[in-house]
């Protein structure tokens, strides 16, 4: 995770485990150790937000959060799945840092 995207990743997974949060990561590639590189997961969803987490507040609702740099941009596929999530009753956030998510956990 030496990206800068990878850097807020990083912190943010950081800040939820420190408060509890249950969360885990979607991979939607796999090492294939055969072929020495990263292969796509044929069966894995596109547009999946980059941590994924059961929201904080008790409701057991599922929390969707995608990381973007200050610059970032959603893909079409991440905007579909917001507003799939969002359509369901999930919650979707876009986090540019922390700070956009310890306004879910506060």
């Amino acid at each position: 995770m030496a990206t800068p995207e990878g850097k807020i990743q990083l912190a943010i997974m950081k800040y939820l485990r420190s408060h509890g949060v249950l969360l885990w990561r979607h991979e939607p590639n796999t090492y294939n150790h055969a072929l020495g590189r990263h292969i796509a997961n044929p069966y894995a969803m596109k547009g999946v937000p980059d941590i994924l987490c059961i929201h904080p507040d008790g409701s057991g609702r599922f929390l969707g959060i995608e990381v973007k740099t200050p610059k970032g941009k959603q893909s079409a596929d991440q905007v579909l799945f917001q507003k799939r999530c969002e359509s369901l009753g999930g919650v979707y956030i876009l986090a540019r840092s922390v700070d956009d998510v310890i306004k879910l956990v506060v």
